[in-house]
């Protein structure tokens, strides 16, 4: 029997790059004797018209970058659908892609997800709503659509370090109170980042984290003036701020944690909105079958 895929596409994601990328995809998955449906969807389509008869498939294919992965995902965990998935990076952030070390290139990409064998991740529930690389509280998670893309052509990912600076010192301390099994507090903080991947704002933060050992990586972020922003900067650039003690900065790992605040502060779940404090944020291992790696 003929093997089959689908194909789901935003083509608003990422300034529209499928759109030209459609018939390679087509072609390769034909080659290797796949009959690849191919959807289309944008904010009209139903949830029913996205899932209908997607368990027919041996796979199916999500084009976009994190925020329509982040959508798609949801709605196959919340119909509990378990087919395995493969990932295009073609959207404006791709931070979970480059977890994955997917190609960036198409033709490279389909071949590495046709000659791969399934494997499991870890991925994360925050209330009723899934992520796959990072929940956050604050700011980093929508650096990568916020900073300028002259200023990254000329100075690379220092561009982004800046932004992240310019965003800390231009945003109020939260006063949360964190609980996990490792580590509880009541904090004035400007952020927390909660990794079941690696990046935020397309800067590798949390570089030690795995994606299938049922942990999540989780950095708070605390500084009270400019030294401290300096030297939490400084850090972030070298890549040793999760190894060196700085008070600024709290590092560590857990499979479940809470995070409660005064005010209703909101979440950001792979550069989407996620819900407002008090959240609970578990880690599932090993939840998610996908194909690329």
């Amino acid at each position: 029997m003929k093997k089959k895929a689908r194909l789901i596409y935003n083509p608003r994601s990422g300034g529209g790059k499928i759109l030209k990328k459609l018939d390679k995809i087509i072609e390769i998955y034909q080659k290797n004797g796949y009959f690849l449906d191919v959807r289309r969807v944008d904010d009209s389509l139903e949830e029913k018209d996205f899932i209908e008869g997607i368990c027919r498939y041996d796979h199916i294919i999500i084009s976009g970058g994190d925020g329509s992965i982040n959508s798609f995902i949801n709605i196959l965990k919340k119909n509990n659908i378990d087919i395995p998935v493969a990932i295009l990076p073609l959207g404006t952030a791709n931070d979970f892609a480059k977890v994955l070390n997917i190609p960036v290139d198409v033709e490279e990409a389909c071949n590495k997800i046709l000659m791969s064998e399934i494997k499991t991740i870890d991925i994360g529930k925050i209330n009723d709503e899934y992520f796959v690389n990072i929940a956050s509280v604050g700011i980093f998670s929508n650096i990568s659509q916020t900073t300028d893309r002259k200023m990254i052509n000329k100075i690379g990912k220092l561009a982004y370090i800046l932004n992240g600076i310019k965003q800390m010192t231009n945003l109020k301390k939260m006063k949360v109170i964190i609980e996990s099994e490792e580590y509880s507090s009541v904090e004035n903080v400007v952020s927390i980042l909660v990794f079941n991947g690696k990046t935020a704002g397309n800067f590798k933060l949390a570089y030690n984290s795995l994606i299938d050992d049922g942990y999540f990586d989780v950095i708070v972020l605390k500084p009270e003036n400019l030294t401290d922003l300096t030297e939490v900067s400084a850090t972030f650039f070298t890549k040793t701020h999760l190894e060196k003690e700085i008070k600024s900065i709290k590092y560590f790992k857990t499979k479940k944690i809470r995070i409660i605040g005064k005010e209703g502060y909101p979440t950001d779940i792979d550069g989407e909105t996620g819900p407002v404090l008090p959240v609970e944020i578990k880690c599932i291992h090993k939840g998610l079958k996908l194909l690329g790696l």
